[in-house]
């Protein structure tokens, strides 16, 4: 029987944003593995076993964007429903992106989800916190400026499929912070003037 990993994508956008990305990528690392989207996989085998005694025999995968340093509501409403009633012991991977540098910008987010585990007897696995998550658009992991978040998915994937907890790490572009900088800032000029906006419209201040 395969090992099933359930793949939680906790962003509002869901099918179409930088968390779908990266879940996609993760998937390719695990092959073997029956990846099931939802928790409704989660009460399916081999999360459950013979005589209807449920047990870890899984995984679960939670991603999601960084929503002001914390979890977005949408999945907030998600994990309270399911606080209760999950297979205990199964190990919590989570894999939280922000559009920040610094990938250290997602501990509390990755703290949280930690604490959620616990209550809801679960075993913590990993937190992967990833920094300027939008280069995902442009760049594929493990390669260029997204070398280091290669490396982390790939430890995370060892993790997942030897069933074994590891170090939170948080990744960055392998590339300085200020030429990060310039071309965020390169991209929101470029956003003004597609709509039909001045540098002075921007910064004018409400009196």
């Amino acid at each position: 029987m395969r090992m099933k990993v359930a793949f939680i994508n906790g962003s509002p956008r869901k099918s179409n944003g930088i968390t779908a990305e990266l879940l996609a990528h993760l998937e390719t690392k695990l092959p073997g593995c029956e990846i099931t989207h939802g928790w409704e996989g989660l009460s399916e085998a081999p999360f459950a076993c013979e005589g209807g005694a449920r047990r870890a025999g899984g995984a679960i995968v939670i991603a999601f964007p960084l929503y002001v340093d914390a979890i977005p509501s949408n999945l907030l409403r998600e994990l309270a429903a399911h606080e209760t009633g999950l297979p205990p012991g199964t190990p919590v991977y989570a894999l939280v992106n922000n559009g920040f540098y610094e990938g250290e910008q997602n501990a509390n987010a990755v703290a949280m989800l930690r604490h959620w585990s616990k209550r809801a007897g679960l075993a913590w696995g990993q937190g992967i916190g990833v920094g300027a998550g939008g280069i995902l658009n442009s760049q594929q992991p493990g390669r260029g400026p997204l070398k280091s978040l290669g490396k982390a998915l790939d430890v995370l994937a060892r993790n997942i499929l030897a069933g074994e907890s590891g170090s939170d790490i948080y990744t960055r572009p392998d590339f300085p912070r200020a030429l990060y900088k310039l071309g965020a800032e390169i991209s929101f000029r470029a956003a003004i003037r597609k709509n039909g906006l001045s540098r002075r419209d921007v910064e004018r201040k409400l009196s």
